[in-house]
């Protein structure tokens, strides 16, 4: 690999890295710009906040635990579901953690992302970035889940709920680069 190739893969490690931390930074700005009262109301659909982040939490979770997979040799993703199974899927994790109090889900959210990037932080750059492996894909997995709850979140507080389409486009902020 050439002195430009290790440099083009490092440059594309910190931009996935930079965009993991703006998408969950806005995730969570939009989150605490909620009311207390949407904690546990229900806020979009039948989901309150609290269920929202719960949701959000275990699927780190398991994006994570699928990259630990492929670090030990594993190459699957977590299992392609039908839509019914993920919403069955979704279903039981939020039954799961609905006694949970929110700040603790707020924790786990918190805690999730830093087990995430400490996984991410096992694999070379090359691993990281090679089009159509586990970890890129994760990667883009987990953004685009963050994007679309923090659009729900966004488009629900500017009254216009269930009106803005989630693209799977980066954050602009996340893709532009500073000195």
């Amino acid at each position: 690999m050439s002195d430009d190739d290790v440099r083009a893969r490092a440059d594309e490690r910190r931009r996935m890295l930079n965009e993991l931390e703006v998408e969950r930074n806005q995730l969570i700005r939009n989150i605490e710009t909620c009311r207390i009262r949407d904690i546990d109301r229900p806020f979009i659909g039948d989901w309150s906040l609290k269920d929202i982040v719960g949701h959000v939490s275990s699927w780190e979770v398991e994006f994570t635990s699928s990259l630990r997979g492929a670090r030990g040799g594993d190459p699957a993703m977590p299992p392609v579901l039908s839509a019914e199974e993920e919403d069955a899927w979704n279903a039981a994790e939020v039954e799961r953690k609905r006694a949970t109090p929110f700040w603790e889900l707020m924790d786990q959210l918190h805690e999730g992302r830093a087990s995430l990037l400490e996984v991410l932080g096992e694999f070379s750059d090359e691993e990281l970035t090679e089009d159509g492996g586990v970890p890129a894909a994760s990667v883009q997995e987990v953004l685009a889940h963050d994007r679309r709850h923090w659009h729900e979140i966004a488009a629900k507080l500017a009254g216009m709920a269930g009106v803005r389409g989630v693209s799977a486009e980066p954050n602009e902020a996340a893709t532009t680069t500073s000195s």
